[in-house]
């Protein structure tokens, strides 16, 4: 045979054999860009605007006319136009779903420009909630590994809601605890004195993400583990109308709350007696077991379909970082930053490396460990929303130093020691000179001096500032006055808060509940002068945020109160009455208004039928206790004529 032939022969051989493997692959490729959704929109659907059906008919040239469309949408943004450009926004989703830079324009059209053109604060709520939505549940499912688009969730997260600059960001934190509790209920109590971060973290990994984690994933699987379980499902589908969703879980949490107090007092009130889910919840025919197996497994299904969230991967993250609480906004922060990076470094060479902006990223991960240290410890009841109490949890100091090791791993800018300034540190310094005020002001004196030692001796603090060693060599007293006259840093909102709850704190834990008088007159006396110097300067006023304003605390005399019955409610019998009893008459007359609206009146007047005593003998209410009703619950309707049972 001659050569020639030969290898014609074994060409065509060759082309043969890569026909058939492309058509074996072609099929394969094609069903994977199918199943992820990796095509262009080839049919209108009922309800597009005409513009897709026009994109669709231009084939080839569909990338001009989606070029033409976002140059009109950034035009008509430009001119304030925000509800046509989100039109357009739309109509750029629907022709390139794998384009993540519309997502994130759609996003904050919604979440930012829209939502503060509306007129009150639930209208607000509806555009902010609008745009994470449209992320989490869409952008992400077309462009699951796209960095951009989970920092622009992140953000949204961190800066909207838990940020202070929107008039009503209050309202925006109630609603978003409100939520997150139906979905994942109370995360497990937290000690009256913080115990550790180890500790509390394992808690709400063991008893409040696991049970969730580890149900099963599809109802079959519920129905074989438990049996029970199946009947159950029917019920709720029959007699209660509910599927297994988050609609299901909102009722459950309200009905939860409800019957913990009717079986506290032994009675069960009218409402109850007629409500379908609470019968069927107090059911001896299904046992408890079946019911919390219902209950996680509907959970978990509506994080991973609704929300698009992981327990597996929360559960990773609260192990990482700390208790995170989800009821907060920056532990949605943390979730959706670290998500994004951990799907974007399995793709980063040495070529492609700048094309991600993983440090802006990662700075929005440490910022939200930063606040979930500054309000990361919540009290808060689906049946009173309006009481949402936010106060610093010491819990994430040391998260966040762990934190920022793993960070600067990736910056060969922060990890460079011969560099004189490094931003994360300067941040690290920023965040561990407040904690060591914050402790001092607390009471925890041997703390703070604990981690001003480790801060003065930390190789990791820039070079160039030799005036912060001689502030961390004086004495902690000294120190932490000078922290705060320093560059005015009282009028921080920040400062302001961790000052004020602070000496909140050391008035009640160590002044009234130490027996300690002059403690008690000093610190609550400085916590009220600095609130009063700091409402005077920075507590600016708009119609949507009322007299309290945007960047204000609320009145003193409320809050102080508030922070005492929350307090209580965590010291319980019979260091709760105590704290009470050892608060000065009219502290005590504010305090009541507030405990007589929590589930330990319920409790302890069930117990006082058993021969206990009762709630007004373990918190006797003085005779002015009336007019604090009148003024913090004006519209309740038996305010001032000396109600005092559970609202």
């Amino acid at each position: 045979m001659r050569r020639d032939t030969l290898v014609q022969l074994i060409a065509c051989g060759t082309l043969a054999l890569f026909l058939g493997a492309s058509a074996v692959l072609g099929t394969q490729i094609a069903a994977s860009t199918g199943r992820n959704r990796l095509v262009y929109a080839d049919a209108a659907e009922d309800g597009d605007p005409p513009q897709v059906s026009l994109g669709i008919a231009l084939g080839a040239f569909r990338g001009l006319f989606v070029n033409y469309l976002w140059i009109r949408a950034n035009d008509l943004k430009q001119e304030g136009k925000y509800y046509e450009a989100v039109d357009l926004a739309k109509t750029i989703t629907r022709l390139q779903p794998r384009f993540p830079k519309v997502w994130q324009f759609h996003a904050w059209n919604l979440a930012y420009n829209i939502s503060v053109a509306t007129q009150t604060k639930e209208e607000r709520w509806h555009w902010v909630m609008a745009g994470i939505r449209l992320l989490r549940t869409e952008g992400i499912k077309h462009c699951p590994n796209d960095l951009g688009i989970h920092r622009e969730l992140a953000w949204i997260h961190h800066h909207k809601i838990q940020g202070i600059m929107d008039d009503a960001h209050r309202y925006y934190k109630q609603q978003f605890a409100l939520e997150w509790s139906y979905v994942m209920g109370s995360p497990p109590g937290a000690p009256l004195r913080a115990q550790g971060r180890n500790t509390l973290k394992e808690e709400y990994v063991e008893r409040w993400l696991k049970p969730i984690a580890e149900a099963p994933d599809s109802v079959d699987e519920l129905y074989a583990k438990f049996p029970q379980s199946k009947g159950l499902v029917e019920e709720l589908k029959t007699k209660c109308g509910h599927e297994l969703n988050y609609a299901f879980l909102r009722e459950l949490e309200l009905v939860n709350a409800q019957i913990k107090g009717a079986k506290a007092t032994g009675v069960m009130p009218p409402a109850l007696k007629s409500n379908p889910l609470a019968n069927l919840m107090q059911d001896e025919r299904f046992s408890a077991e079946t019911g919390k197996a219902v209950v996680n497994y509907a959970r978990k299904r509506v994080l991973l379909t609704e929300y698009n969230m992981e327990p597996d991967r929360m559960i990773r993250y609260t192990q990482k970082h700390g208790p995170l609480d989800w009821r907060h906004p920056s532990a949605h922060a943390v979730y959706w930053a670290s998500r994004g990076v951990e799907e974007t470094l399995f793709r980063i060479t040495e070529e492609n490396k700048k094309d991600y902006d993983i440090l802006n990223t990662d700075r929005i991960t440490i910022q939200a460990i930063q606040e979930l240290f500054r309000s990361g410890a919540l009290t808060f009841n689906v049946l009173n929303p309006e009481f949402y109490l936010a106060l610093p949890n010491i819990e994430f100091i040391d998260s966040y130093r762990l934190a920022l090791a793993d960070l600067v791993q990736r910056s060969k800018y922060e990890k460079d020691r011969q560099r004189p300034y490094r931003f994360y540190w300067a941040g690290y310094e920023n965040f561990m000179r407040d904690a060591i005020r914050f402790l001092y002001r607390r009471g925890d004196r041997e703390m703070a001096v604990k981690y001003q030692r480790e801060l003065y001796k930390d190789p990791e603090l820039n070079a160039n500032n030799q005036w912060l060693y001689e502030q961390l060599s004086k004495p902690i007293d000294i120190f932490v006055v000078e922290e705060i006259t320093r560059d005015n840093r009282e009028d921080s909102p920040v400062v302001a808060m961790q000052e004020c709850s602070a000496a909140l704190y050391d008035a009640y834990l160590n002044g009234l509940l130490a027996g300690d008088e002059r403690v008690f007159n000093e610190s609550f006396a400085y916590a009220r002068l600095f609130h009063e110097q700091y409402q005077t300067s920075k507590a600016f006023k708009t119609w949507i945020t009322g007299p309290q304003g945007r960047m204000g605390f609320p009145d003193f005399d409320r809050w102080s109160a508030e922070i005492l019955a929350q307090l209580i409610l965590q010291a319980s019998i019979p260091d709760g009455p105590t704290l009470y009893r050892r608060a000065p008459a009219e502290l005590q007359s504010r305090v009541y208004v507030f405990l007589e609206r929590t589930p330990l009146k319920v409790a302890l007047e069930a117990a006082a039928k058993q021969g206990m005593p009762t709630f007004d003998v373990w918190f006797p209410p003085r005779p002015d206790v009336d007019q604090y009703r009148m003024r913090y619950f004006p519209e309740d309707p038996d305010a001032g004529k000396g109600r005092t049972e559970l609202k």
